[in-house]
C-alpha cells in the first residue's frame, strides 16, 4: 500500500545557488576521470562497477535531489551526465588511447536520456508527493538491481560482481524509503522496474555492440 502521509513542502532551494553547479562539476568531470582510472586499477569482474550504466545514473539522481525545481533538476542532471561522458573520453584521449567519435556520440545521447529520467527521479524522491517519492526511489534502486541481475545472468564471469550490485540496489531501495511502508512499497515496485532496467541494459549493450 502506498504511503499517503503528507509530503514535505516543495523544495524551493535546497542549497545556495553556487553550490549546485559545483556539485555538478565535481560529480560530472571528476566522476568521468575517476571511472577511467578505476578501470585500469580494478581487476575483473570488479572493473565492471567502474563503468556501470546504473552507477553513472546515480550522480544524475543525486543532483536532481539537490535541485529546488524539476526543470533545474533536469538541466543539472543532463549536464552531469554529459560531463561524465566528456571527461571520461578526454582522459582516454590524454593517454593516447583510441577514441571513437560514434561511440562518444552514442554515450552523449544516452547521457541526455539518463539525465532526464534520473534527474526527475531524484527530484521526485526529495521533493515530491509520497507516490512520486517512492516512484523516484524505485527507478534508481531498480536500475541498480536490474543491471546487477543482468550481469550475473548474461555474463557468468561477472557473476559475483552482478550479484553484489543487485544486492546493493536492494539496500539502496531500503535506504531511500523514509518509512517502513515506503520501503516496502519501493521493494514491491522493483518487480515492475527491474525488468525495464534489464531491458534497458540489453538495449544499450546491443546498440554499442553494433558500433
Amino acid at each position: 500500500m502506498i504511503d499517503t502521509a503528507p509530503a514535505p513542502a516543495e523544495v524551493t532551494q535546497t542549497a545556495p545557488r553556487w553550490w549546485l553547479p559545483v556539485v555538478v562539476l565535481l560529480l560530472g568531470a571528476g566522476g568521468g576521470v575517476l571511472t577511467e582510472w578505476l578501470q585500469g586499477v580494478l581487476d575483473d569482474p570488479w572493473a565492471a562497477w567502474a563503468n556501470s550504466v546504473a552507477a553513472w545514473c546515480l550522480p544524475a539522481f543525486a543532483v536532481g535531489a539537490l535541485a529546488g525545481r524539476v526543470r533545474v533538476a533536469v538541466v543539472a542532471a543532463v549536464a552531469t551526465e554529459l560531463l561524465l561522458v566528456g571527461s571520461y573520453y578526454v582522459s582516454q584521449y590524454a593517454q593516447l588511447l583510441p577514441v571513437d567519435g560514434v561511440t562518444v556520440a552514442g554515450w552523449l545521447v544516452a547521457g541526455v536520456l539518463a539525465g532526464v529520467v534520473f534527474g526527475v527521479a531524484g527530484h521526485w524522491w526529495r521533493a515530491g508527493e509520497p507516490r512520486t517519492a517512492v516512484a523516484g526511489a524505485a527507478l534508481m534502486s531498480g536500475a541498480v538491481v536490474g543491471e546487477g541481475l543482468y550481469r550475473a545472468v548474461a555474463f557468468p564471469w561477472q557473476g559475483s560482481s552482478g550479484a553484489v550490485m543487485a544486492a546493493a540496489g536492494v539496500v539502496l531501495a531500503v535506504l531511500l524509503g523514509r518509512t517502513w511502508r515506503q520501503r516496502l512499497t519501493v521493494l514491491g515496485l522493483l518487480a515492475a522496474v527491474v525488468p525495464l532496467a534489464w531491458l534497458g541494459t540489453v538495449v544499450v549493450d546491443a546498440a554499442f555492440a553494433t558500433w
